[in-house]
């Protein structure tokens, strides 16, 4: 009878830790969370955007860039979603990585000439094209894209504060 007496209220400490959703709606969280999924002693956040109901961070860590994704939930708490490192996304540029997400497309730039990013969408229905261009203020930096509904397809391009394509 003792030994359950102590085993009931150890049970249900051990179900409500599994049930818990760790947030993270701050920086030193968000670190402490990237680190963790690395594996590694130290990341640095560099940047962050909040998109929808997203908030995308990009990170350093031992030479090493990339991104995470948290979800914002029905509490209004940011929860982990992703991590994604450069090696596993696209290299369109010297420094300049994208990758997309649900429906988002991320850029991280680490290239101190990134001035300007173009998107020409054409979409496959005859609605017409559309040219999106964010401007880069930060390097490094994260730059966030919602991605068109519907059939398209696209060309994005990177230009350095002169106008020059960058390759």
């Amino acid at each position: 009878m003792k030994k359950s007496i102590l085993i009931v209220p150890l049970l249900l400490i051990f179900i409500s830790s599994c049930s818990y959703n760790q947030t993270f709606n701050n920086v030193p969280s968000m670190e402490a969370k990237i680190a963790k999924e690395l594996d590694v002693k130290q990341v640095s956040i560099f940047d962050s955007e909040d998109v929808g109901d997203y908030r995308f961070v990009g990170y350093t860590s031992n030479n090493q860039q990339g991104y995470a994704a948290f979800k914002l939930n029905e509490n209004g708490d940011y929860v982990f979603d992703i991590l994604k490192k450069t090696d596993k996304m696209i290299s369109r540029a010297r420094d300049i990585y994208n990758d997309s997400h649900i429906s988002y497309w991320i850029v991280l730039n680490n290239n101190k000439d990134l001035n300007t990013i173009q998107w020409k969408i054409k979409y496959n229905s005859g609605t017409g094209d559309e040219i999106k261009t964010i401007e880069v203020t930060d390097c490094p930096g994260i730059s966030i894209l919602k991605l068109p509904e519907g059939d398209y397809t696209g060309e994005y391009n990177f230009y350095d504060n002169k106008g020059n394509l960058i390759k």
